[in-house]
């Protein structure tokens, strides 16, 4: 249990380091280039270390499609959703929306599939960890925040996209490393939003600088080829349920990394939500530990 708790923490403060390297970086590169660019050096980094430790990427050619499927429902359409929802919804609705991820989660494992018995306990603590985040993010911020309901509906098309990918790569894919599944479901993203880069943005003519490319480099080897190998693992290890809470922990990195790095102020409804977000967790699991009640 410990060091599934370790993937998932670790797992959420890279995805939550992302962020800042992104706003860093769209400040004069194009957003799908800057995906593009973190997938494929991504995919790099992960292959070199598939080949060094001899895993037999290339047995599971037969594979392919399941691989594609998991390209664009766990990062295509999710980051383009993310990317083009943003612009009509303030960053605090965003995180709250992205947090809703394990209660998509439980919907679908609950009542469509039927793989979880409903337990009052185990979707009392997913409120209470909504409720945490909206406390992290700031009351004020969400409500006032402004969203519209285009941008609102793509970002959680994104998140229910990615809730599905998580559920099929615990069933198509409990046989195969994580580290191969990572290392070719990151290729058919970089293929896919590279495609879309060059439609739309023209990368090769945009202004890189120094700082650009070590930024993409830290985004794409750290960030996302570390960030979606430990979702993976995750997901072989305890399902993707409990892989889903790493959207609760991410705004609460967040917060750290505000904290630690630009200074900003931590309030007491911020650690009060924080304190939500822990408990609602612990129910959760005490709810799967019991089987439902």
């Amino acid at each position: 249990m410990f060091s599934k708790l370790i993937i998932l923490l670790v797992v959420a403060s890279l995805w939550a380091s992302a962020f800042v390297f992104i706003k860093m970086e769209e400040q004069t590169i194009q957003p799908i280039t800057i995906m593009a660019g973190r997938a494929f050096i991504a995919f790099l980094g992960l292959l070199g270390v598939a080949l060094i430790t001899r895993k037999k990427i290339f047995g599971y050619i037969k594979d392919t499609w399941k691989f594609v499927v998991f390209s664009i429902l766990g990062i295509t359409l999710l980051w383009l959703a993310v990317a083009f929802g943003q612009e009509d919804v303030s960053p605090g609705v965003t995180a709250v929306l992205v947090a809703i991820n394990p209660l998509i989660t439980f919907i679908i494992l609950v009542f469509i599939l039927r793989e979880l018995r409903f337990s009052v306990k185990g979707f009392s603590g997913l409120l209470i960890g909504i409720c945490g985040i909206i406390l992290v993010v700031g009351i004020s911020k969400v409500i006032h925040g402004g969203a519209k309901l285009d941008g609102a509906s793509l970002i959680l098309l994104g998140n229910v996209g990615l809730a599905i990918n998580g559920i099929l790569a615990s069933k198509w894919a409990h046989d195969i490393h994580p580290l191969i599944v990572s290392v070719w479901f990151l290729f058919f993203a970089a293929l896919s939003l590279g495609a879309l880069a060059f439609i739309y943005e023209h990368p090769l003519q945009s202004p890189w600088t120094k700082d650009n490319y070590i930024f993409e480099i830290t985004l794409g080897l750290i960030c996302t080829g570390g960030g979606y190998y430990g979702y993976y693992s995750l997901i072989h290890k305890a399902g993707p349920y409990i892989a889903s809470f790493i959207f609760y922990f991410i705004p609460v990195f967040g917060l750290i990394f505000g904290f630690l790095i630009l200074g900003e102020k931590v309030l007491l409804s911020q650690i009060v939500g924080v304190a939500a977000i822990i408990g609602g967790v612990y129910l959760v699991k005490k709810a799967i530990a019991k089987g439902g009640s």
